[in-house]
């Protein structure tokens, strides 16, 4: 039995080196559900293709839960940065989006959490075009590790974060959307 213990004990350090600690916040006073279409605020180029990778991964997350992409009338914008270097953030502790708005219940309070981010983190933010405030927020840490250099490892890391965020613009474009094989 201390055998087992122990051998667990080790694993869970091995493996925490490349674990990848996946997080959102959100605004309590939105209403996500009249959100139909989406725009990119341009990203600063990076010296190499990750930032076309990443906004592709988002553009296939956003595209899965019925959003359209319109540049000329969005109600909200998508931006994200790449952090390469620790971070202390802070955070909420707060109920799942969707019990939150399945009940958007007016007692839930925010509770600050400060994180200390690790090297390397990709942090995606949902801006309301309407009022330019931060509605959403999912973020990712940890992400350059052996894996990163693997093919769809990043569509993968923007899927991870897109899973904290499971709300549909309209069922009806989900279920098109489905129909067109884009899950």
């Amino acid at each position: 039995m201390k055998k087992n213990l122990l051998f667990l004990c080790i694993l869970c350090v091995f493996t925490s080196c490349t674990r990848v600690f996946v997080d959102n916040d959100y605004r309590y006073s939105t209403h996500f559900k009249k959100y139909q279409t989406y725009a990119f605020v341009d990203c600063e180029r990076d010296t190499n293709i990750l930032c076309e990778d990443v906004q592709q991964a988002i553009q296939y997350q956003m595209r899965a839960r019925g959003y359209d992409f319109n540049a000329q009338k969005p109600n909200v914008f998508v931006n994200f940065s790449i952090y390469y270097d620790r971070l202390k953030y802070k955070g909420y502790e707060q109920p799942s989006l969707i019990n939150w708005v399945s009940t958007e219940d007016d007692s839930y309070l925010y509770k600050p959490v400060k994180y200390e981010l690790g090297r390397g983190t990709l942090m995606i933010s949902m801006i309301e075009a309407e009022t330019s405030e931060v509605v959403w927020r999912g973020y990712a840490t940890g992400i350059f590790n052996k894996a990163s250099s693997k093919k769809n490892y990043f569509k993968s890391i923007v899927r991870n974060i897109f899973d904290q965020y499971p709300l549909l613009a309209t069922a009806e474009k989900v279920q098109k959307a489905k129909g067109n094989n884009i899950y």
